[in-house]
Order: C-alpha cells, then sequence, then structure tokens
C-alpha cells in the first residue's frame, strides 16, 4: 500500500478578511450614538472638572469607548479591568518616562511592563497600553503633569466613560452593563 493513501487529506486553511461577528442595524446604531455620545460627553464634563487643563481626554479612550459601547458584555469591558489597566498604565508610563531619559527605552518598558501585567494578573483592556504610550510620547502638557496624569485625565475619563456606559445601555435589556458575573 502507498503511504500517501494513508496520509490525512490536506485541508486548504483560509484567512477571514472581516472575522469579527456582525451586528444587526439597531446594536450597530445603539453602539455608534453611545460611543459618539460618551466621548463627547466625556470631553465636555473633563473640560468641566479640569477647568481647561491640558490635556481633557487621552487618546486612548476613543479606543476604549468602541469597546464599552460596541461590545459591553466583553470581558475588556466591564469597568474595573477598564480602569484599572488606565491607571496602572499611567502610572507606568510617568514611571518610565521619569527614570529613563530615552523614549525607546521608556515607551518599551511601560507599554511591555503594563502589558505583562495586564495578561498575568488578569485586569485585559487593551486601549490601556495607549495611555501608558501617552504618558511617555504625550508631550510637554502630559510630562508637565507628571504623576498627576494618572487621575487627571485618566482616571477621571475612565471613570466618566463607565458611568456613561452604565446609563447609556441601561434601557436595552440585552445590552446591560457591567455584567454581573
Amino acid at each position: 500500500m502507498n503511504q500517501n493513501t494513508l496520509a490525512a487529506p490536506k485541508r486548504k486553511t483560509r484567512i477571514k478578511l472581516l472575522p469579527s461577528p456582525r451586528s444587526n442595524n439597531k446594536d450597530a446604531s445603539i453602539g455608534a450614538i453611545g460611543t459618539a455620545l460618551g466621548i463627547a460627553i466625556t470631553w465636555l464634563l473633563s473640560d468641566a472638572f479640569l477647568g481647561g487643563t491640558a490635556p481633557l481626554l487621552v487618546v486612548s479612550m476613543g479606543a476604549s469607548a468602541v469597546i464599552l459601547f460596541t461590545m459591553p458584555t466583553a470581558p475588556a469591558a466591564q469597568p474595573v479591568p477598564m480602569i484599572i489597566a488606565h491607571v496602572v498604565g499611567a502610572f507606568l508610563g510617568v514611571a518610565s518616562a521619569q527614570i529613563f531619559n530615552n523614549i525607546p527605552l521608556a515607551i518599551a518598558v511601560a507599554v511591555g511592563v503594563h502589558t505583562g501585567a495586564m495578561v498575568r494578573l488578569g485586569y485585559m483592556h487593551p486601549p490601556s497600553g495607549g495611555t501608558a504610550l501617552t504618558a511617555v510620547i504625550g508631550g510637554q502638557a502630559v510630562t508637565d503633569l507628571g504623576y498627576k496624569f494618572i487621575w487627571r485625565p485618566v482616571l477621571l475619563n475612565a471613570v466618566l466613560l463607565v458611568v456613561l456606559a452604565v446609563v447609556i445601555n441601561a434601557p436595552f435589556a440585552w445590552r446591560r452593563y457591567p455584567v454581573k458575573t
């Protein structure tokens, strides 16, 4: 018997170009409107609370808003991981910026250590890697804040987005946020 006839048939591997599940029009609209309202209201409230202190809104909060309002039941969207991840990312970014006088080294340490901690400790919220990065390369407005960057604007932005996600998702029974475990 020929060895080739006993071998399992080769399967063709396909790469799916759009692997994310598609939403229905209602959920897509709620997610889009929720994201728009959440990020706009976070900006406005941050401006009111921070009195024009720059920066008012950390750029990575845009990605967080997408997760909170389009995937409210995802583990990465839950309040504790979202808030902890941004705060820890900000802390590690500020610390790295102050310890290392070398930007590539500081961003590598901040984002790398933060990623390892998120994975190991289970508070995964990927956009917070951008918060760690921003703390290092965000410019003079960020570096002048030093460790204040952690609570103004990072903690304020994160808490506002979580509160808004609770309020905006509340009218929709199938989008309860946060998920009760």
